[in-house]
């Protein structure tokens, strides 16, 4: 008894000291739940229904993510995301930090080269997919056309035409685009780790891989990790660039989820059958699978944290 009743002043005194920042909080928490979370329950109860958006939707419980799993085009769909995001995450992880690792040496011109490296990040997803396919056109691309003044023509190719260079192609794109801003991520924190331990490491005989391994990995364990959850986001989610580039063709060859999605909902609202309650389970899943890959790498991450 005694305990609630010195509780109960003190809860209300933190409340009187922490008005203005509650008060402050409370309309951008307002807004984020009319505008998220609100049109979230809505999205999941019309995954639920049948729905063309014109007539009155049907309730269809199950069906539409039980017609997921039997669907070929969304199990290509699925491929080509898990193919895209495995691939963006290994190489966005790595290229990037071996990149600032060799900037954080103090190399002459290092501040020209983190200029240069950001500058992809400036440009829209929809602009670059534009430039790139520019890029990649198999008559008049530079790609193509370097290619040939080099002597190097039978290396040409249909790089957004053809099955086996479709996904190569945007997965490259995707790391031009993105290299730079995991560049500042991963060295704005090697700023944070003691020069000191370098200096050991050196006295040690330890050699600049040994150092990049043994020092700096450990030291950015949670950089690194934050790093992989958002390319796994982007990843799974990724719409624009594809989209932009070849609309998940040839064929389906570079279809992902998120470019179904559109497909399958406002890509097909001139038709006579748009799927949008189809089209928001597959949305559904999108959303599942980016909320669980992020707690799973997040808590393993945790698992392997190392206090220094």
């Amino acid at each position: 008894m005694t305990q609630t009743l010195t509780s109960t002043p003190g809860t209300m005194g933190g409340f009187r000291r922490n008005w203005p920042t509650i008060a402050f909080l409370t309309p951008a928490a307002l807004v984020l739940l009319v505008f998220m979370a609100v049109p979230m329950v809505n999205s999941i109860v019309i995954s639920f229904q049948s729905w063309n958006g014109m007539s009155p939707p049907v309730w269809a419980g199950l069906k539409n993510y039980r017609a997921l799993f039997g669907d070929r085009l969304f199990l290509i769909a699925l491929g080509n995301t898990v193919y895209f995001t495995v691939a963006t995450v290994i190489l966005q992880s790595t290229l990037p930090l071996l990149v600032a690792n060799l900037l954080n040496s103090r190399i002459l011109g290092g501040t020209v080269f983190r200029t240069l490296y950001f500058m992809p990040v400036i440009i829209s997803l929809a602009i670059s997919g534009l430039l790139w396919a520019m890029i990649y056109e198999p008559n008049f691309g530079i790609l193509n056309e370097f290619l040939r003044s080099i002597g190097l023509g039978s290396f040409t190719q249909l790089w957004l035409a053809d099955r086996r260079t479709v996904m190569p192609s945007i997965i490259a794109v995707s790391v031009w685009q993105s290299l730079g801003f995991y560049l500042v991520i991963y060295y704005a924190a090697m700023q944070n780790i003691p020069r000191e331990l370098y200096e050991a490491a050196r006295i040690d005989n330890a050699n600049a891989l040994q150092r990049l391994w043994h020092v700096t990995v450990p030291m950015l364990r949670p950089v690194i990790v934050l790093v992989i959850v958002l390319n796994t986001i982007h990843g799974i989610k990724v719409f624009d660039q594809i989209w932009v580039m070849t609309a998940g063709g040839p064929n389906h060859a570079s279809d992902t989820l998120g470019t179904y999605l559109y497909s399958t909902s406002f890509g097909a609202m001139g038709s006579s059958n748009p799927q949008l309650g189809y089209a928001t389970a597959i949305a559904i899943v999108i959303l599942v699978l980016s909320f669980l890959l992020s707690i799973l790498q997040i808590r393993l991450g945790k698992r392997q944290e190392i206090d220094y």
